[in-house]
């Protein structure tokens, strides 16, 4: 008798559950597809591309997260003009309160600054680069650059790594007639000190580490040369990249992505599209599959590894290195990159190129290709990923028509 209590306990409680929420998040596990969630879930295909339109025509990857619709979700009755009214005049009152107990010292105090560019994190038992990587909100690429300790040795306990701060904040100037009139000075005084200097103006979200990257110049030499960023780095500050590039040459730079080298359309074989399909199919069976060096099997590829491997089943032997694979077909404009083209990338700094994957899907110019990398085993990234955007080299046409 208790245990049937129990159980319509526990039925209770999930059903409450199911008719408060609007939308169901459903992660993704092997052998899934839209159809068969569309069942699970009792609603249309439609539905859910409706509320995942990026998932229309692209491969679903393991753990990937989707929105579903709860077909047994209720609206809460909505309050009446009245009742909505009386809310209205009751938070007035209090805002009205509120703002009349502040004193001038909570005004006018400024919020505090974060200084530190980078946080140290201490690897802890168990703990993967997967699960920091999700901790801070980076790529594992981005640790694995930061930490080159990790391109020679496996994660381990007691390791400590280099983390950019993601919680760094700007300095915010109290709200003061003082303050307004010594914003108006700094901006004079960062114009008059840019003649003949390249400048960059720093947009909302930026750090110093990521412009440094940017400019390929360090965080201290960019610290040296602007001593007014001590205290934090407010947007639309004028900083100093490099001195004495000449008054001719002076100018003030944003952050814009760069355009592909130019080529000459004609010289771009059609490609293949039957084989590219073909050659998707044969890679994407392999998604989830872990990362392993020198790898080109089922228990593990490298990332030329899963192109040699995929390749194979077309009688197409490619070279056996991402650096060498990047000689083989046809250099082409990543503007005029389709499915099947092999894209290469630097991802150990420079232009060497160290990197491959297979492109899967161009849409609206973001280009998604299947790769092996470091951290995650075979997935599906996009070109738009300030990590990939960042270290991309170019992309080869190898499936000629």
């Amino acid at each position: 008798m208790k245990k049937n209590h129990i159980i319509f306990a526990l039925f209770f409680f999930f059903s409450l559950s199911a008719f408060s929420q609007k939308v169901i998040k459903h992660k993704i596990s092997k052998g899934e597809t839209i159809l068969a969630l569309a069942i699970k879930y009792d609603v249309s295909e439609k539905d859910i591309y409706e509320l995942n339109p990026k998932a229309k025509g692209a491969l679903l990857q393991l753990n990937q997260v989707l929105r579903i619709p709860n077909k047994k979700f209720k609206e809460k009755e909505k309050p009446s003009k009245v009742e909505k009214k009386e809310k209205l005049v009751d938070k007035k009152d209090k805002n009205e309160k509120a703002n009349s107990e502040l004193s001038v010292k909570e005004i006018t105090e400024p919020k505090i600054v974060i200084k530190e560019e980078f946080v140290t994190h201490l690897v802890l038992a168990k703990e993967t680069l997967y699960s920091i990587s999700k901790k801070y909100g980076i790529t594992m690429e981005t640790i694995c650059e930061l930490n080159p300790i990790l391109k020679t040795e496996n994660l381990k306990k007691g390791i400590k790594l280099k983390i950019p701060n993601q919680e760094a904040t700007q300095e915010v100037a109290p709200i003061s007639e003082a303050n307004t009139v010594k914003d108006t000075k700094t901006e004079v005084v960062a114009n008059a000190n840019i003649s003949g200097d390249l400048v960059h103006k720093v947009v909302p979200k930026e750090t110093l580490y990521r412009i440094a990257k940017t400019y390929g110049v360090k965080v201290s030499e960019l610290e040296k040369l602007n001593p007014g960023i001590e205290n934090g780095l407010p947007v639309d500050y004028l900083l100093i990249i490099k001195k004495g590039v000449g008054a001719a040459n002076s100018k003030v730079v944003e952050t814009i992505p760069l355009p592909a080298d130019d080529v000459e359309i004609k010289d771009i074989p059609a490609g293949n599209s039957e084989k590219a399909e073909f050659l998707i199919k044969k890679a994407s069976e392999h998604l989830g599959t872990r990362y392993r060096s020198g790898g080109s099997t089922s228990a593990g590829f490298d990332c030329s590894g899963l192109m040699f491997s995929t390749f194979q089943n077309l009688d197409m032997t490619l070279p056996r290195s991402s650096h060498e694979m990047a000689g083989y077909g046809v250099k082409i404009n990543k503007v005029q990159a389709q499915k099947g083209d092999l894209i290469f990338f630097a991802t150990f700094g420079g232009r060497r190129i160290s990197h491959v994957g297979l492109v899967t899907e161009v849409t609206n110019g973001e280009i998604k290709f299947i790769h092996s990398s470091t951290g995650s085993g075979v997935v599906v990234s996009s070109l738009n990923e300030p990590y990939y955007s960042r270290t991309f080299v170019q992309v080869n046409r190898v499936l000629p028509e």
